[in-house]
């Protein structure tokens, strides 16, 4: 008669602990646990807004950081199927953020507008060699199909972070 007791139970133990599991995770600390993603000045869930002069003209956009995957030795906030496709498509706005652990320095492209009436391809660098202070000030580099036309000097400032 025990036996026929405990055969039940011993089966369902498992259901039962299985069904706790999301409860527990909710209760448990949050005490101790790592923050987000983060490689030099980036970290996921940031917004960095992107200043400077070029060509005399200003340049501003903002860079958001959805993630951080490794692409050939660097860390960038999209992967290099999507970096391709976003330049390539040449969607005014697209942008990526990278740092280089090697060099320790972070480089943000964005597609810039070429005008209604053009089917140029322009791009802006804004490299950043020291990764010190605030803002992080570095080179801002204007490109229009593929080729460097003029440079400037870039500020990078953190925004937000979620």
């Amino acid at each position: 008669m025990l036996k026929r007791a405990v055969l039940p139970l011993a089966l369902g133990l498992p259901l039962l602990l299985g069904a706790c599991g999301p409860v527990a995770s909710l209760l448990s600390s949050t005490d101790g646990e790592k923050g987000p993603l983060q490689f030099g000045p980036l970290a996921v869930g940031q917004t960095w807004t992107l200043s400077g002069v070029v060509d005399s003209r200003n340049v501003v956009t903002t860079v958001k950081i959805p993630d951080l995957v490794n692409v050939q030795g660097k860390f960038a906030s999209y992967s290099a199927r999507d970096e391709y496709t976003g330049f390539d498509d040449n969607r005014a706005g697209f942008a990526v953020a990278t740092y280089d652990p090697d060099r320790r320095n972070a480089e943000f492209r964005w597609v810039g507008d070429a005008g209604a009436a053009s089917f140029d391809k322009v791009v802006y660098t804004c490299k950043l060699d020291n990764l010190a202070g605030n803002p992080l000030i570095g080179t801002l580099t204007y490109t229009r199909n593929g080729k460097a036309v003029a440079n400037g000097t870039c500020e990078a400032n953190l925004s937000s972070q979620s």
